[in-house]
């Protein structure tokens, strides 16, 4: 998960402030955290939370336009939370911690679990079990081992069924 607030860097500290309304999660990375006044070597937090959740909110600071506009469409965050619609595809990657907190806030759980659907006209057939062993060989002579065990997986699941 990227860091909240440069979107650059790996988040490594996750807060949360919960209200009687509505909850905002912050994730922050270790640079910006170390900058917001938080620790990863001590277990104490030198900064009040309002201010880091309002500063977080309103966008305040350096080049929080461009963090606050989809870079490809031009929408922002604002006229998502209004309208309740993004703009483009690219929004989601780009907003994905405000879309989720929004999802949260709506009591929608963002991962979904349901059954997939059904097969349509002119869609590929499954692999078989031999070409994801191909694949599988392929990955493995490549090094590749994440996408080796991805076939390996596929493998099983195909002979469970």
């Amino acid at each position: 998960m990227k860091c909240d607030i440069c979107r650059i860097r790996t988040a490594v500290i996750f807060v949360q402030q919960v209200s009687r309304d509505s909850s905002v999660e912050l994730h922050l990375c270790e640079q910006c955290a170390r900058e917001r006044g938080f620790s990863t070597t001590e277990n104490r937090i030198d900064i009040s939370l309002g201010g880091l959740f309002s500063d977080v909110l309103e966008k305040k600071g350096p080049g929080s336009e461009d963090a606050n506009t989809c870079p490809k469409c031009g929408c922002t965050l604002d006229t998502i939370k209004k309208h309740r619609k993004t703009g483009c595809t690219e929004c989601y990657s780009h907003f994905r911690a405000e879309i989720i907190a929004l999802l949260r806030q709506d009591g929608v759980e963002y991962a979904y679990t349901g059954p997939l659907p059904g097969k349509k006209d002119g869609e590929a057939e499954r692999p078989s079990a031999e070409q994801l062993r191909r694949e599988l060989q392929r990955a493995i002579e490549r090094e590749n081992y994440e996408l080796a065990a991805y076939y390996r997986d596929r493998l099983k699941l195909l002979e469970q069924h």
